[in-house]
């Protein structure tokens, strides 16, 4: 730290006289600081205050001070205008900034009005959806009854209906001579008058046809069926069918359903090892 040997200020950076040796701060000794380095070394070691110089006398530090005041203030207003030089390529990137602040302000608005929408619209899927998953579930629920009802009605439409297996098929048979041929095997007296129809349907996974036979009368049927079961055992050759010893099933006319849940049950029973279903 330096003191001034004409305004007795303070300073880091100034001058000394190579003649007096004081110390002036650059106002004080009429040079600005440009100026001063711009001397250079040997310059500067050999430079003289004004009064060491003789050319003039000391100025009185206000009249000093008022001088270097202006050629600063000047020094200054130059520095400010070498920086302006560069203010409107800086206003001009400032605008560009706020252009694309509002751009991007827009986008934003836009997305998020977009935003808004998707979520109306996703309220109405989800409303939709939960509708038509109350009425889908309102729509299982009338299926399933209707599919009840259809197997209750198919399984009462057979109620007076028998469906016997394994009976050799021919070209000229007559079933009515086959029926009359089981009962009479069974020991029961069968009537002709109490079979409304009789005929041969495909049968599931197999390749020859089941025979159906149509009752009047559902009590006829059952004891048709029962003194049929009394046997144990009808074989193909009981009939009169020669060289076929296949055995001869007599059944309720079951529904497909009913026969699936029948041979389930069957399966289960016989996993258990249950002795009757």
């Amino acid at each position: 730290m330096y003191k001034c040997a004409v305004c007795y200020s303070d300073f880091n950076d100034g001058v000394k006289c190579s003649a007096c040796g004081n110390n002036l701060d650059f106002n004080c000794a009429n040079i600005s600081e440009s100026g001063w380095r711009k001397l250079g070394v040997e310059r500067r070691a050999v430079w003289k205050c004004s009064s060491c110089k003789g050319l003039s006398p000391t100025p009185t530090p206000v009249a000093t001070k008022e001088h270097i005041s202006l050629e600063s203030l000047m020094r200054e207003i130059r520095e400010i205008k070498l920086k302006l030089t560069d203010l409107p390529a800086l206003i001009e990137n400032v605008r560009s900034i706020k252009d694309e602040v509002l751009s991007l302000r827009a986008s934003c608005d836009y997305s998020s009005a977009r935003i808004e929408e998707f979520d109306d619209k996703m309220a109405i899927v989800e409303s939709t959806v939960t509708e038509v998953q109350q009425k889908q579930g309102l729509l299982e629920s009338a299926l399933a009854e209707v599919q009840g009802q259809v197997y209750n009605s198919e399984q009462r439409s057979r109620l007076n209906n028998v469906e016997i297996k394994g009976v050799p098929q021919s070209k000229d048979e007559n079933l009515f001579q086959i029926i009359d041929k089981i009962s009479a095997k069974a020991g029961y007296n069968l009537p002709k008058t109490q079979i409304n129809y009789v005929s041969r349907v495909p049968s599931y996974n197999s390749k020859e046809k089941s025979i159906i036979v149509s009752f009047i009368n559902r009590y006829v049927k059952e004891e048709f069926i029962a003194s049929a079961r009394a046997l144990k055992i009808i074989k193909a050759e009981d009939l009169g069918f020669q060289d076929k010893d296949g055995k001869i099933f007599v059944n309720d006319h079951l529904t497909s359903d009913t026969k699936l849940l029948l041979n389930k049950v069957r399966q289960i029973a016989k996993e258990k090892k249950y002795s009757f279903v």
